[in-house]
């Protein structure tokens, strides 16, 4: 979507035009669903945190008018969402864990769900922001409120425990 357009588009959604604030959506569901799927235990806590954060950003699309704010808000709201399942998870002593029976490596004998649930919480977020995301070191810092030193370590880290053999 070019600019004007965006801005065309943008302002529409702040009026409360619900086709408009789909097509802002559009922009970056796919980002955020795989953010969403690789730090989350299954796909049905990644829906939930995705139904969330957009009922959320619906409310409050009219305080945001360029393509940057939405998609820096989305984005935060998305890992604020994730990060609020990481505590869900500890308090019910629920540990992220890969069912053998659920996923399919893929022909080089590798299933990317599972390698990413051996990451620890904050690691297999950055990590799915970084590769899922597409998202940059200094994004990703902005995203989660984490340095963008600490960001580049947990994702060295991260990208060191895949077993690519």
């Amino acid at each position: 979507m070019e600019k004007q357009e965006y801005k065309e588009v943008a302002a529409m959604a702040a009026n409360g035009d619900s086709k408009a604030f789909t097509r802002l959506y559009e922009t970056i569901y796919r980002e955020m669903y795989y953010t969403a799927f690789y730090s989350l235990a299954d796909d049905a806590d990644a829906v939930e945190v995705l139904i969330d954060t957009v009922r959320d950003a619906f409310a409050c699309i009219g305080k945001l008018h360029t393509e940057a704010a939405f998609r820096m808000y989305m984005m935060k709201q998305l890992c604020a969402g994730i990060k609020n399942k990481f505590k869900e998870y500890a308090a019910d002593g629920r540990e992220i864990f890969c069912d053998e029976n659920k996923y399919r490596p893929n022909r080089d004998g590798i299933d990317i769900k599972q390698e990413f649930n051996r990451l620890p919480d904050t690691e297999r977020l950055v990590c799915a922001l970084y590769v899922g995301g597409k998202f940059l070191c200094d994004e990703i810092s902005q995203f989660t409120g984490l340095s963008a030193s600490t960001v580049k370590k947990k994702l060295d880290r991260a990208l060191m425990t895949f077993s690519l053999d």
